[in-house]
């Protein structure tokens, strides 16, 4: 009988290879998670086909995105507010103290928020804001319905991916809500709360500046807005559209995949014991570091969309349009 040997690869070796094939894999299934809940939501506004029991079960779409644009707008008017009274008065001493462009401070300002810097910082801010406040929420809800449901259909291994089911409260029978309807009227109402919120931010970030450029350099007013508005491309319009829309609806999305996909339900035991014990021992509650994920691929998010809009709209196009310096010769 003929023995052979194999000798096998070390693990040390393979094991930065393995590292990378399980992050390649984490970040595909987490992207696709994400998607998936997202066009779920958009397939659940544009054909909201409800039975009986889900409209006895859940409340109404414009109901929920009105409270939802509700708390956002209280909790991001006062942060973008703040952040863009540091972004405008930082823009204006920028061009005292560089003592290059005085006259065009209004275009360093204004435009500067409004083509970049407003609904950048705008779309970070509130990406902490949604984290923050609609993950737990969503984690709270999803337990709730997901025990409720569990109680009357029995158990089910693969309870991240079923529907959530709750009760009407005029029925005794479950009703089945699919998590993308949940997530529908608070990705919505978090894309409409940005743009808002990117406006406000602009507006006060600008007159931030106008006061300070005033009070440090004397620069008239009408000189202020006159150069904003020289510099001003119809583009920077539509990039503060469109940008303060997606810079809300995809952090949203994240946060409403952390708080309804199946990591919401999978470590349900541990983090129910861990929630117990954080008071007396000073432990994170069992959400924070979905909160925490959530917020940092946010802001990567906005930072990869801000990036592509500035190379697809500004260098796909002849870059030179109103500028305080001459083009360069050809």
């Amino acid at each position: 009988m003929h023995s052979t040997s194999t000798v096998l690869p070390s693990r040390t070796l393979l094991g930065p290879v393995g590292w990378v094939g399980r992050s390649a894999l984490a970040i595909l299934g987490y992207s696709g998670g994400v998607t998936l809940l997202a066009l779920g939501a958009a397939g659940s506004v544009l054909w909201p086909r409800l039975t009986r029991d889900e409209q006895a079960a859940a409340p109404g779409f414009m109901k929920t995105l009105m409270n939802q644009i509700f708390w956002m707008l209280v909790m991001g008017v006062p942060l973008v507010g703040l952040v863009h009274i540091a972004m405008g008065s930082f823009l204006s001493l920028q061009a005292y103290y560089g003592s290059t462009f005085v006259d065009g401070t209004g275009a360093v300002v204004g435009v500067g928020l409004l083509r970049n810097l407003g609904g950048l910082m705008t779309g970070m801010t509130f990406a902490g804001i949604l984290a923050a406040r609609m993950i737990p929420e969503l984690r709270i809800l999803a337990r709730h319905l997901s025990s409720s449901g569990s109680r009357s259909a029995g158990s089910d291994s693969n309870v991240g991916h079923r529907p959530v089911e709750t009760f009407g409260e005029a029925a005794g029978a479950p009703n089945v809500i699919a998590p993308a309807r949940l997530a529908a009227p608070r990705i919505a109402a978090a894309g409409v709360a940005c743009l808002l919120l990117s406006q406000w931010g602009i507006t006060v970030g600008t007159l931030v500046g106008w006061q300070a450029s005033q009070s440090m350099m004397g620069l008239s007013t009408e000189m202020f807005f006159m150069m904003m508005l020289k510099m001003m491309w119809f583009r920077d319009v539509m990039g503060l559209i469109v940008k303060g829309l997606l810079f809300g609806i995809l952090p949203a999305a994240i946060c409403c995949y952390e708080g309804l996909g199946p990591a919401a339900l999978e470590d349900e035991p541990a983090q129910a014991g861990f929630s117990a014990s954080h008071p007396a021992h000073g432990l994170a509650p069992p959400w924070s570091m979905p909160v925490f994920r959530a917020v940092c691929l946010s802001c990567v998010a906005i930072l990869i969309l801000n990036s592509s809009w500035f190379i697809l709209v500004y260098h796909a196009v002849p870059f030179y349009g109103p500028t305080l310096l001459a083009p360069p010769g050809p």
